[in-house]
Parts: C-alpha cells; structure tokens; sequence
C-alpha cells in the first residue's frame, strides 16, 4: 500500500495520479461498446497484495459481464507493484492511490475523465464507501460484502472506530437512502436493514466458485489442516492455532497449514512459536491458484475461525474439492456452511470447542466420507456464470425485488 511505501517514492506517485488528470487523453475508450459500460469502484483489486474475497467476487463477476459483451472498468488503489493501467481478462483496471487516496482519487477521476462514459456504476463498500451518490447522476448499485460496525468497535483504536462506525451506521444510510444494494448472503442482508440500509432494495448475489478446475483430488496420507485467506485480526486464526496445539495432543501427526497473507503474519508466527509448533505448523504466504486447489483437495478438514464473514467464499471452495468445514457460528459462515451437512459450526473464539470438533473429524472417517459427498453437492450450487447472469439483469432492470 502507498503509505507504505517511502515518502519520495509515495508523492512520486501522487503526483503522476494528479499529473493524469490535466491530460485531454486517456487510456478507457468506451465510444464503440454496445453493450452496458460499466464503471466499477472497489477498494482494490485482485492482483493486490491484501486482496481477499470481495476482489475475488468483483473480478469474477467482472469477466463474466465483458464476456456478454458489457464493458467495465474498474478504478482500484495500487499496492504499488502493479501497473497503473492494465486490461485482465478484458476488465479495464486504472488503479491510482493507495489505502485512502483512492477515495479522493475516484472522485476526481470520475468528475473530470468518466463522468460521461459509464451508464452504471457500482460502488463497493469495504468498510468505507465512496459515496458516488454525492457526485453521480447515473444508476447507482452499491455492493455490500458485511457491515463491518463489530469489526470497527473490536478492532480499530477508538477515535478511528468513532469515524468509522458514524461513516457506515449513520452517515452512508442517509447518502445511500435512494440507492439499491446488492449482498451475498441473507445473513448481511438482515445486518444491514438492522441499521438502515437497503430501503431502495436490498438483492442477493452470492459467490460462486470454479466447478471447472475445483473437483475432488487425493488427500494427504497424514492428517492435514488447513487454513487459507488473509492474515487479519478479525479473522482469528490464532484461535486456530491455539486449538491445533490440543489437537496434536490427540493426533500426532496431524499438520496445520496457513496459507495467505496480512498483517497478522509475524504475529501468528510468533504465537506459534511459542506454543512450540513450528514442526507441525507451516505457513506457505500467498498461494497460485492451482496451490490453492491442490491444499484444499489434500486437506482433511479446512477451518474458517473468522469473526465475520459476508459469505465465506474460500468454505464453498474448498467444498468443491471434497473437503468438510469447520467454521465460526457467526453471520455468513451460517449460510455457506450447513452444520452437520457440508461441515460443523462451532462457537466464535471458542479454542475447546474448535480442537474438540477437529479432532473428531480427523478420527472419524465416516463423518469425513458423508460431508465430503454432500459438500461436492452443495458447492455445486453456486455458479459465478449463475451469479453473473443475475447481476446483468439487475443492472438492466430485468429483475425487481
């Protein structure tokens, strides 16, 4: 992220962002497309080093809506390995600013260089939203993953908390009072009218997942955990780990793997280097794609402890490839994971209960060979071509809630 980055280099950027908008040119042209333009704003997108699951879904959704000959540009921040400008899977990705620049970048870019290119925008909100309804008088669709108001109080210093909590639980339900949403789980839904969001309609687009390349593979020989998606507090995979040590009490040669990144790594290490578990825990970073359906297909169990989730992308994931869940009983994980069906829910925080449900599912082979069946079954609910027809009609008003 820009801010992190050394201060010459940072106003080097800035500077060159800004320098963007004096120009008569640049780099989207939409004059020629027939189909919808669309211009996304989104926090990041999925090249970026934090990405996670809601540039998963934006991506997906994205390449679906250029391949039914729509065109869509999104504007994202840069983590600052990336390019400025570049065209994935025919998505347009102009990505300017960094952690918060991009806010103030969107709207500059939009008023002076997009303001008359785009039919709809959609505006993604990760915690902050980029308040088009100030600045666009085009339709507007707001994207909504899960309100994040617990995640503020529990986790951010409390004068940042204070801002933040006004901008999503008082602020954003009077600038986005005319604007329908769009969410991935019932679960958010129900969150979101709870503070008063969604009065102009609130649809529901769930995640989808990859049934081409996510199929069922051979599991390890040992006892193999897993856990993959972003390093962060709010996703407590120090519980995890905290459980992993009871579980080894009981299966020795069980393995926990933690794949992805954030900004809770060096602390996780640490943790499990006190608990003495560097020979059984590993930590592999940020995985490719084809590692990722290799980790979740070897895996006997793959855990989701997470405090909040809109939906859970990564349980429906790892479902398709064979492999049981074992989740936080909290909102989203309630809708992807069917307890006692595809995987077990088990009290938020709760390291007993976490090791004494792994433990089970590691020893039990029939619990394990049941979930396996019915999770291949239940992912193959879940579509990204399914989702990505749903969200066109909504976008044409095909569909009314």
């Amino acid at each position: 992220m820009l801010q992190f980055l050394p201060p010459r280099r940072f106003w080097k950027r800035t500077l060159i962002d800004a320098n963007d908008l004096l120009k008569k040119d640049f780099e989207v042209d939409t004059k020629n497309v027939r189909g919808t333009k669309i211009l996304v704003f989104n926090w990041r997108d999925n090249s970026h080093v934090f990405a996670g699951g809601a540039e998963v879904y934006v991506h997906e959704l994205s390449k679906r809506l250029v391949s039914e000959g729509n065109h869509v540009t999104l504007f994202c921040g840069n983590d600052g390995r990336a390019p400025r400008y570049e065209i994935v899977d025919g998505v347009y990705i102009v990505r300017r600013g960094g952690f918060y620049l991009v806010y103030l970048w969107a709207f500059l870019y939009y008023m002076l260089k997009f303001r008359n290119k785009y039919d709809v925008v959609i505006d993604c909100e990760n915690g902050i939203p980029f308040f088009t309804p100030l600045y666009v008088r085009k339709p507007i669709f707001c994207v909504l993953h899960h309100v994040h108001l617990d995640i503020f109080s529990n986790y951010l210093n409390r004068p940042m908390a204070l801002l933040a909590k006004f901008l999503e639980g008082t602020l954003m339900p009077l600038v986005y009072l005319n604007v329908p949403f769009i969410t991935v789980s019932q679960s958010t839904k129900m969150s979101m009218k709870e503070i008063g969001l969604g009065k102009k309609g609130i649809y529901i687009v769930q995640n989808g997942v990859d049934l081409l390349n996510l199929i069922p593979g051979a599991k390890a020989t040992n006892p193999l955990v897993l856990y993959l998606g972003r390093l962060k507090e709010y996703k407590s995979v120090d519980i995890l780990i905290k459980a992993f040590k009871s579980v080894l009490d009981k299966t020795p040669n069980a393995n926990l793997i933690i794949a992805g990144s954030g900004t809770e790594e060096s602390n996780l290490k640490k943790l499990t280097e006190n608990l003495g578990l560097t020979g059984s825990v590993s930590f592999l970073g940020k995985v490719t794609e084809e590692e990722k359906i290799k980790l979740m297909q070897r895996a006997w169990a793959f855990v989701n402890p997470s405090y909040i989730e809109g939906w859970g992308i990564t349980v429906i994931e790892a479902n398709a490839c064979g492999t049981l869940v074992v989740a936080s009983d909290v909102a989203g994980l309630r809708d992807s994971v069917k307890n006692s069906y595809n995987g077990f829910l088990v009290d938020y925080g709760n390291i007993t209960a976490f090791s004494s449900k792994i433990i089970e599912v590691l020893q039990n082979s029939l619990v394990r060979e049941s979930c396996s069946k019915n999770a291949v079954i239940w992912a193959s609910k879940f579509s990204w071509d399914m989702s990505a027809q749903l969200l066109i009609s909504i976008i044409k008003g095909d569909l009314y809630l």
